[in-house]
């Protein structure tokens, strides 16, 4: 069975992805990094920077109110089936040692 058929048959329906929908650098301020969207499945965020990062859901986001999202690699994923309605959430991010480029993936249902 090809891979296209099984995620169309797991997502109940066809599939597309999108690299960097927004801009891949983050500020030092929060920076929206996905728009809301109800039909994405999966959304991954991954950190290229020197600098740590972190990632929220609101404006809010900081180092004492977000995910750390490590320097060099380190990455956020979410999955519909395991994270339920935040995939579809508006996501933000913040590097609050300097502006950092990351880069962002994300699947959803046509």
């Amino acid at each position: 069975m090809a891979a296209r058929q099984i995620l169309t048959e797991r997502w109940k329906g066809p599939t597309y992805s999108r690299v960097n929908p927004v801009t891949p650098t983050v500020a030092t301020t929060a920076t929206r990094v996905f728009r809301n969207h109800p039909d994405r499945v999966m959304l991954l965020a991954i950190n290229l920077s020197s600098y740590d990062g972190y990632i929220g859901f609101d404006t809010e986001v900081s180092s004492t109110k977000g995910i750390l999202v490590p320097a060099s690699g380190g990455f956020f994923e979410l999955l519909l089936e395991e994270d339920g309605e935040l995939v579809t959430q508006e996501v933000y991010a913040i590097s609050p040692g300097g502006s950092a480029t990351w880069y962002f993936v994300e699947v959803l249902r046509k």
